[in-house]
C-alpha cells in the first residue's frame, strides 16, 4: 500500500471514530466535576476514548476559571490516550506537551488568568523535575507566546517576592530551567535577569 493511501485511510478512520465518539461524549457537557474526575481516572489507554478525553478537557476549560483552573492543574501530568492514527505514527499536530497533555493546551487557551495559578503550582511542587512542573513551565511559555525572557522574568520576580524560602528556590529553579528556551539573542538578557539585574 502506498504511504499516501495509508495516510488517507488513517485520517478517514480517525475522522469516523472522532464523529462517533463525539456523539457519545455529548453528556460530557453536563457532567459534574466529580463525574469528570471519575471518568478521567478510569479511561484507560483505549484509542477509542481519545476523542472523549479531548471533549472532557474542553468541557473543563469551559467552566468558570475558578473551577476550571484548579482541575486542569491537577491533570497537568495526564497524558491522553493516543488515537488510532497516532498509534500508527501519524501525528497531525506534532508531539508537543500541548498536544499530548490536554491540560496544557486548555490552560494555554484560558490564558492570562491561568498564569498566577501556574506559578503557584510550581512554587508548591516538591520536585522541579516532575512532569507536572515541566508541563506548567511549558504552559507559561505558550501563554507568553514563546517569549522566554518574560517567563524567566516572571518566575524570578515571583521567587524574590515569595514568603517561603523553599517556594522561592523552586521558582528560581524553574526560571533557570526556562533558560533552555532563550535563544542566542535573548540568552544574555535571561542570564542578567537571574543575576538580579535588568528586570530582577
Amino acid at each position: 500500500m502506498h504511504a499516501s493511501m495509508k495516510e488517507t485511510l488513517l485520517m478517514t478512520a480517525f475522522a469516523v471514530s472522532t464523529l462517533s465518539a463525539g456523539q457519545e461524549c455529548e453528556t460530557a457537557k453536563d457532567a459534574s466535576i466529580e463525574k469528570i474526575t471519575a471518568y478521567l481516572q478510569h479511561t484507560g489507554d483505549d484509542a477509542a476514548v481519545a476523542p472523549c478525553v479531548q471533549a472532557t478537557f474542553h468541557h473543563i476549560a469551559s467552566l468558570p476559571p475558578e473551577q476550571a483552573i484548579p482541575l486542569l492543574l491537577a491533570y497537568l501530568a495526564y497524558k491522553r490516550p493516543l488515537d488510532e492514527g497516532e498509534r500508527n505514527g501519524f501525528f497531525m499536530h506534532g508531539k508537543g506537551p500541548d498536544v499530548l497533555y490536554p491540560a496544557v493546551y486548555e490552560l494555554y487557551s484560558i490564558g492570562d488568568p491561568a498564569e498566577a495559578p501556574l506559578v503557584s503550582f510550581i512554587a508548591r511542587s516538591k520536585d522541579n523535575a516532575e512532569l507536572g512542573v515541566k508541563n506548567a513551565l511549558y504552559t507559561l511559555l505558550l501563554i507568553h507566546h514563546g517569549d522566554a525572557v518574560s517567563v524567566v522574568q516572571g518566575l524570578h520576580k515571583a521567587s524574590l517576592s515569595s514568603t517561603s524560602e523553599e517556594a522561592g528556590d523552586r521558582l528560581q529553579g524553574a526560571a533557570r530551567d526556562a533558560l533552555k528556551w532563550c535563544d542566542d539573542r535573548a540568552r544574555a538578557q535571561c542570564e542578567n535577569v537571574l543575576k538580579g539585574s535588568n528586570g530582577g
